[in-house]
């Protein structure tokens, strides 16, 4: 009977290592997914925009190899971008690069898949390689015609950094969450051997004992769990950050073009519809707001209340642990009448699925 009692402990406890193993893995899986995408989709935006401005001159009946402001828009593109290698726009009949930030790279032919990746209208192209990758948006002329190609090569090593990190996270959190869940099953076997060889009136003592190790035992799995969604989410912090400051500076860029343009800053129409539409098409963002200088909301789009709270004796607003905010400013000439704020919830990937 005890022999069968241990049998149960192991199967348990090998059982327990399975569960843990198939769940941390998963959730490696997810946060891993969650930092790619977060990676494209900053990439995506910022291309986008270059795109535009470049898309606004073709527009205008401008010629691909005439495009005097070409230059030095990819020379500005890539002092924004850390993680960059080169940008360029290559024209689509012949695959000759005729503006680039790489000098060597001038008059080169680009591949042919590149090429034939490029026809489809609007329609962006990625190409991943072990160390870097590559995207891709069609260029046209003002008939709509596919005439180029505006692509940008970015290194890999920050993506694969992160990824490393939250593959150690993995396996630590998975070893030491195992080996939890086989101290509860095995506390459970020695105690009820204990149980059994003991007199009555110790039997009370040893439940107690019992109880209050698998109390300990229990906290320290919530603790752990806890932890390594903490770790996981650390690890998307950074490029979080680089996408919520390249979105707030885009749309205090559009604002302040407005402001100084002669629209009142306080009545900018249509722009909560527009700042919805980043914040629907951004999962991870839970608010975007726009304030005047003296921190006041003009604009709002989701709800900042969940991010922030106040301190009940000075009144102090301050940002709760787990959110993310960043600010960009609108200027109007060279002072600021306000301000873009971006909040962000860290927990975003751990509640998708709750």
């Amino acid at each position: 009977m005890r022999s069968m009692s241990l049998i149960h402990t192991v199967l348990a406890s090998l059982l327990w290592c399975a569960v843990v193993f198939i769940f941390v893995g998963m959730n490696f899986m997810k946060f891993e997914a969650a930092s790619g995408a977060l990676h494209e989709s900053r990439i995506k935006t910022a291309l986008t925009e270059l795109h535009k401005t470049i898309q606004l001159e073709m527009d205008k009946g401008e010629m691909l190899a005439g495009l005097k402001t070409a230059g030095e828009l990819l020379l500005r593109y890539a002092n924004d971008e850390t993680d960059l290698l080169s940008v360029s726009i290559f024209e689509t009949k012949t695959g000759k690069v005729l503006f680039g930030t790489e000098p060597s790279a001038l008059g080169q032919i680009v591949p042919d898949s590149w090429r034939k990746k490029c026809s489809r209208p609007n329609e962006f192209f990625t190409v991943h390689e072990t160390d870097k990758e590559s995207f891709g948006i069609p260029v046209q002329n003002a008939f709509l015609e596919n005439v180029g190609c505006l692509t940008a090569v970015y290194t890999m090593q920050g993506i694969n950094a992160v990824r490393e990190r939250m593959i150690r996270t993995a396996f630590r959190y998975a070893f030491r969450l195992a080996a939890i869940g086989v101290s509860i099953c095995f506390s459970f076997y020695f105690f009820s051997f204990l149980v059994s060889e003991l007199l009555e009136h110790k039997k009370i003592q040893l439940t107690a004992v019992l109880i209050l190790c698998q109390g300990l035992l229990l906290a320290a799995l919530y603790f752990n769990f806890t932890a390594m969604f903490r770790t996981f989410e650390a690890d998307l912090r950074e490029e979080i950050a680089s996408k919520s400051r390249l979105i707030a500076g885009q749309i205090g860029m559009l604002l302040s073009h407005a402001v100084q343009s002669g629209v009142p800053f306080d009545s900018v129409t249509a722009l909560e519809a527009y700042m919805d539409q980043i914040r629907q098409e951004n999962k991870e963002i839970l608010f975007i707001l726009v304030t005047d200088k003296t921190g006041r909301v003009l604009y709002e789009a989701g709800s900042a209340a969940k991010a922030f709270e106040a301190d009940p004796h000075t009144g102090k607003i301050f940002l709760r642990d787990g959110y993310y905010n960043t600010a960009a400013p609108v200027n109007n000439g060279s002072s600021a009448v306000g301000w873009v704020q971006i909040g962000v919830n860290e927990r975003f990937e751990r509640e998708k699925g709750l």
